[in-house]
């Protein structure tokens, strides 16, 4: 929680489970339905043909929540829709409205949420907070059962893009950005380019992939091996949370350089969602020298534990049922 920041709970929430429209209620009614039923984005027909439509066209589900702090009063609308209703691709959608001194609510900015279902919204002077359900290990992609912060900053003329709620790192990363020819930088962004081909990286010949340190080969090698009897490994490292990691848009090594040496480093990366552009998360990359060069030995998504934490726990899982 941010010092000095004014904190208010939900005072109001409306819903549409069918649509968008019917949640625009409330002291921003009118605001929130203009900025539902402008018709300025791409979509496809269900003619299979491009064209402009609205939030509204397309909306699966909507929510609007009310709250107040800092003398300003908010309207947070969280919109599911789909730009392609002829596939199934579902997106999400924030608008945060702002009145301030008993004026009209105005829109104050849009942004991609991460996650479709928000709940448990908290309204700060500086940022609104939502919870979401992430994917844990195990989960099916269409049942994940964790739950994760997120948060969206609040600024006098705008909003930010939706971060993970900052918990898991302090912000401790130092100033200066290793040097281009630094061959550890280089390897960490090669990892971040492979997209979601994952398997490439993580798959079943991961043990002579020269990206990965022996420790961390040795652990996705058992859980590939293992999976077909137990459902603990997917092939997806989850750098991007649960939309998928996108192009990394900021590395940098961790400024508490105390613990690492040599033959040890940690890189702190911000990088875009794959299906949200607008949305970032951040991953810690640790990595060891090996006589072969650098090695990404794990992964550690901000307020999750370490990769290899997760793949040895569901290894020893599985062997514990037999």
């Amino acid at each position: 929680m941010l010092a000095g920041s004014v904190v208010a709970e939900t005072t109001e929430h409306y819903a549409d489970q069918d649509g968008a429209l019917g949640a625009a209620r409330g002291a921003a009614a009118m605001e929130i339905r203009a900025a539902l039923a402008a018709k300025t984005r791409s979509c496809t027909g269900m003619d299979f043909q491009p064209r402009r439509c609205s939030l509204a066209d397309n909306a699966v589900s909507a929510d609007v929540y009310y709250g107040s702090a800092a003398d300003r009063r908010f309207a947070f609308v969280a919109v599911r829709w789909q730009s392609d209703p002829t596939g199934n691709a579902v997106e999400a959608k924030g608008f945060v409205f702002v009145a301030v001194d008993g004026l009209p609510f105005r829109l104050l900015g849009e942004t991609e949420l991460i996650g479709e279902s928000v709940s448990d919204v908290v309204f700060e002077a500086q940022r609104i907070t939502y919870a979401t359900a992430y994917l844990r290990p195990g989960d099916s992609r269409s049942q994940p059962t964790g739950i994760r912060r997120y948060e969206i900053s609040l600024e006098a003329n705008g909003i930010g893009p939706t971060t993970i709620q900052r918990t898991g790192f302090g912000q401790t990363a130092s100033a200066q950005s290793p040097q281009q020819g630094d061959n550890a930088l280089q390897l960490v962004k090669r990892l971040y380019e492979a997209g979601e081909d994952y398997a490439a990286i993580f798959g079943g010949s991961a043990a002579a992939n020269p990206m990965l340190s022996p420790g961390l080969a040795r652990l996705v090698r058992e859980a590939m091996a293992l999976s077909p009897r137990c459902p603990i490994y997917d092939g997806d490292p989850r750098l991007g949370g649960t939309q998928g990691a996108g192009g990394p848009t900021r590395m940098r090594y961790e400024s508490d350089t105390r613990q690492d040496s040599t033959d040890r480093r940690k890189i702190i990366v911000t990088a875009g969602q794959a299906e949200a552009p607008d949305a970032v998360s951040r991953t810690r990359v640790a990595l060891i020298l090996i006589p072969e060069g650098w090695r990404i030995d794990d992964l550690v998504a901000e307020g999750t534990v370490g990769y290899k934490a997760i793949l040895h726990a569901a290894i020893t899982r599985c062997r514990w049922r037999g």
